[in-house]
């Protein structure tokens, strides 16, 4: 069962073609990441799945529904009550952690559930205890995300994304903001929760995550998927020779 299918997406932004006829399809459970150089269209697509930017042609389903489409110029949406309920499976986590500098880390992570989902604070508290648990933040539950190392703080933006109980987790570079001695305990949590059978979409420079954690590897450059493959055959045996030059020039 399909929770992502993107069918005949385009993105542009003026004059300049970002996404060109984008088709994917991402199952429950499966861990895609998308690799690329910088320019290739891969945060775009992935802010453009859940409308953070709008596609210019094209289609998003979620969970086998139709999400939004749009055909020269006209918008199709699924219905407000449908739409809402697919926006809520999709949760995302960010370059820049994004946290509530005047919130603490509690706060921070149950504000989405009580306001957006109407969860009971108390009901918010105790489940997001277990999540901040969970992302190894038990300790921090009342620090401002000031006192936090980026590595906590990006543990926090991920626990906050949980806390809504998605079907879905988006990560737009995740670590690219960190220092490269907090890099491993952001992904450590991601590879959790991909061997709990989260179903993630994950644009990530950190090759070593896409090698042992992805079930698929996509590579675009251009705004095309230029091969997609298991990580075995992308990494070891890739057909593509934009792949082998993108995989030469950073490994």
């Amino acid at each position: 069962m399909s929770l992502i299918r993107a069918e005949h997406v385009y993105k542009n932004f003026g004059s300049l073609e970002v996404l060109k006829d984008i088709n994917l399809t991402v199952d429950q459970g499966e861990v895609v990441c998308i690799i690329g150089p910088s320019g290739a269209g891969k945060s775009t697509f992935l802010r453009s799945i859940n409308r953070l930017e709008d596609i210019t042609s094209g289609s998003i389903f979620i969970d086998d529904q139709l999400f939004y489409q749009r055909e020269h110029g006209h918008v199709k949406m699924a219905g407000h009550d449908l739409y809402k309920s697919l926006l809520i499976e999709i949760g995302m986590v960010f370059q820049s952690f994004n946290l509530f500098p005047h919130k603490t880390v509690l706060e921070n992570v149950t504000i989405a559930p009580v306001n957006v989902r109407r969860i009971p604070k108390k009901d918010a508290e105790q489940d997001a205890l277990q999540i901040l648990d969970k992302v190894g933040l038990s300790s921090k539950v009342n620090e401002y995300p000031s006192k936090l190392s980026g590595g906590q703080q990006q543990r926090v933006a991920i626990a906050r994304a949980l806390c809504m109980h998605p079907k879905i987790m988006l990560f737009d570079e995740p670590t690219s903001a960190l220092d490269p001695e907090l890099v491993g305990e952001v992904l450590g949590v991601m590879k959790a929760l991909a061997q709990e059978g989260m179903t993630m979409l994950v644009v990530t420079h950190e090759m070593g995550f896409a090698r042992d954690v992805a079930d698929r590897v996509i590579l675009m450059v251009d705004g095309i998927i230029a091969e997609q493959g298991s990580p075995e055959q992308i990494f070891q045996n890739p057909k593509n020779p934009r792949t082998q030059q993108f995989l030469n020039s950073i490994l």
